[in-house]
């Protein structure tokens, strides 16, 4: 990634990307292409920038909703997602101030400032847009790491989580040193160095963020196979994980805007679809790490659309029960099969998911009297009321055997 990103410099490069004094005066002074004036794409551009962010807002809305119903603590994934939006919230202001003064239409159209307002709507919306990018890769690494509860799990998430955070300072500083000084970028009367090629910049950044989202999205799966459950159940797990894969798509046509776009002096028109792809990415990345989290949410829906009765006869339990339920559930069991049972389901909730074959028994024992059993088989629908489970919708309904000592 290092060499990709050291490849955007390119010594007296005067692209337009960066721009000084003498480009600004060549841009506004070069002839402009015979084009329809009364062309607009402002339309498009809102709608980009204010539709996916309120679906964004929405599901970090439901996403804390859910910690509130199953009362439950607020995590470090929890707190990475709620920074992203404040982001996002950084992001489509600053589209929404850009779009008026200097994109969407073409260049003759807006007022003498319209190169300068161009500049830095550009520069502002790249500094949000690689915060949220970033804040949302670290959200999806704490949640697998608290989802997860095995130890070579995280060797994969440290390594991601060093190139996520090369690849952001990589970019942060980029953006921030490609003219230095950095108002140069806008500002004619400023004297500045500007070395940065816009087309190997915007390229270098984009293709080490598409091979990170499809390795975040890989990451999961073999660890969903080996969970201790039925192969649908497995599908549906995967399926919620893989819904991150629109991120993807969005990313890959928003490189493809960069490849494709105009280099001529008319930006506010040019940098249109990039702006588009830009703003749908980074929104799509926010809702994309809030789906694994929304499991009370759809059951909640199912339950209202196809009735209480059809949702008690799903194999999925009500993950919305409360701590102090699964507390008695727990010490009922306790009490009852002289066993011990798992409490952190919150902080572990894939704790009870071993790495066994789908006919291995979870076992638990006591040592009262080492020298005699009992295993008792359990079929875990009995259990509905009374079992725990986990607070980030996953859940696996099984025979299990009960071991303990008489």
């Amino acid at each position: 990634m290092s060499v990709i990103l050291l490849g955007v410099f390119s010594t007296h490069y005067k692209g337009s990307f960066s721009l000084n004094s003498q480009l600004s005066v060549d841009i506004m002074s070069q002839s402009m292409p015979s084009v329809d004036l009364s062309e607009s794409r402002q339309s498009n551009l809102y709608a980009s920038s204010t539709i996916p962010f309120f679906v964004a807002v929405l599901c970090v809305g439901l996403r804390f909703w859910c910690r509130w119903k199953n009362t439950a603590g607020i995590w470090v994934d929890d707190w990475l997602i709620l920074a992203s939006l404040a982001c996002g919230t950084g992001l489509t202001a600053s589209l929404l101030w850009w779009i008026p003064r200097a994109l969407g239409r073409h260049i003759q159209t807006f007022g003498p400032n319209a190169t300068e307002n161009a500049y830095i709507g550009l520069f502002s919306c790249e500094l949000t847009y690689t915060g949220i990018i970033v804040l949302v890769k670290f959200s999806i690494l704490a949640l697998y790491w608290r989802l997860f509860n095995r130890a070579n799990i995280k060797i994969p998430i440290s390594l991601i989580s060093t190139l996520v955070c090369m690849w952001g300072i990589a970019v942060f500083l980029l953006t921030l040193l490609q003219c230095i000084p950095t108002r140069g970028l806008w500002d004619q009367s400023v004297d500045a160095s500007c070395n940065v090629d816009s087309q190997k910049f915007l390229f270098a950044i984009s293709i080490p963020n598409i091979i990170i989202d499809v390795t975040l999205l890989a990451l999961p799966i073999p660890y969903i196979m080996k969970l201790n459950t039925s192969k649908s159940h497995k599908k549906a797990i995967m399926s919620m994980f893989l819904l991150g894969s629109f991120v993807c798509i969005a990313s890959i046509m928003r490189l493809v805007s960069v490849m494709t776009q105009g280099t001529d002096a008319d930006v506010s028109w040019n940098w249109v679809n990039q702006a588009i792809w830009a703003n749908i990415e980074a929104d799509l990345a926010i809702v994309s790490a809030c789906l694994p989290t929304l499991r009370p949410v759809w059951v909640a829906g199912r339950r209202k659309l196809f009735g209480s009765q059809a949702t008690n006869q799903s194999a999925d339990p009500p993950s919305w029960a409360t701590p102090q339920k699964r507390a008695q559930a727990s010490s009922w069991a306790t009490k009852i099969l002289k066993s011990s049972s798992y409490d952190n389901e919150d902080t572990q909730p894939f704790s009870t998911l071993s790495s066994h074959t789908e006919e291995g028994p979870h076992r638990f024992s006591t040592m009262e009297n080492p020298h005699t059993e009992t295993t008792v088989a359990i079929p875990l629908s009995a259990l509905k009321k009374e079992a725990t489970y986990d607070k980030e919708g996953i859940t696996v309904n099984r025979a299990w055997d009960v071991e303990y000592n008489h």
